[in-house]
């Protein structure tokens, strides 16, 4: 009875670690170039939402609405537009074998956007000369973060496993910039107040230091609220 017990019990966990898999995306890539390159979207909006699986993001400033998917075929993200809101997911359940990086590059003609939401779970996010009328949120699991030249009333930026660097950023409510695993640096903002933390690492902040936390004019309107465990912050 004992050996039926744990027969059943071993059918068990093997059938639950399956289906855990098959709900799971595994990547495996072969560094060649990527299989194929296409315009998956000229529409207009004023809203944007990205979530994507194994795949870098940039969004910035271009001539005319545009978006490009360079990447495995069959990873290719579906694109939806409603009420000027344009939604961008992409479905990597299974095993996949994938040439280079794959990467959703998104041009906007208009710097001024009412919303701005990315997230991928693996990937890089690059965000270049882009305003918003609304709080921005941008994440990623193993991923770095660039942005260069934003301005949005606030917003929360977050990394699990990468570096966060910002050049050019002009908020009014604050944001709340997150990595575990990485260096926090950031230039050219406006910030009135910082609240700033590091498990392991050092804290510069415009000729200050501090090995381990940072404050300064952190009950002001516009505070910059920044952690790491692994890594630096620097303030410029």
């Amino acid at each position: 009875m004992k050996n039926i017990s744990k027969k059943f019990a071993l059918i068990f966990m093997l059938l639950s670690l399956g289906l855990t898999l098959s709900a799971c995306s595994i990547i495996i890539s072969n560094n060649n170039k990527p299989e194929i390159k296409t315009t998956i979207s000229n529409q207009g909006f004023n809203q944007l939402k990205v979530s994507v699986t194994a795949t870098d993001i940039s969004v910035k400033y271009g001539d005319k609405y545009n978006v490009k998917y360079e990447g495995p075929k069959n990873l290719k993200p579906t694109v939806s537009r409603k009420n000027g809101s344009l939604t961008i997911k992409q479905s990597a359940s299974g095993i996949h074998r994938i040439n280079g990086d794959p990467t959703i590059t998104i041009t906007v003609p208009k710097h001024l956007l009412k919303s701005l939401n990315l997230s991928t779970d693996d990937g890089n996010i690059e965000v270049e000369n882009i305003a918003t009328t609304n709080p921005i949120s941008l994440n990623t699991d193993d991923g770095d973060i660039d942005i260069n030249n934003l301005k949005s009333p606030s917003g929360k930026i977050d990394t699990s496993d990468g570096d966060i660097t910002i050049n050019k950023l002009n908020s009014k409510n604050g944001f709340k910039i997150n990595t575990d695993d990485g260096d926090i640096h950031i230039s050219m903002s406006n910030f009135s107040g910082y609240n700033l933390n590091v498990d392991d690492g050092d804290i510069k902040v415009k000729g200050d230091s501090s090995s381990d936390t940072f404050t300064q004019n952190k009950n002001s309107t516009n505070v910059l609220t920044a952690s790491t465990q692994d890594g630096d912050i620097k303030i410029k």
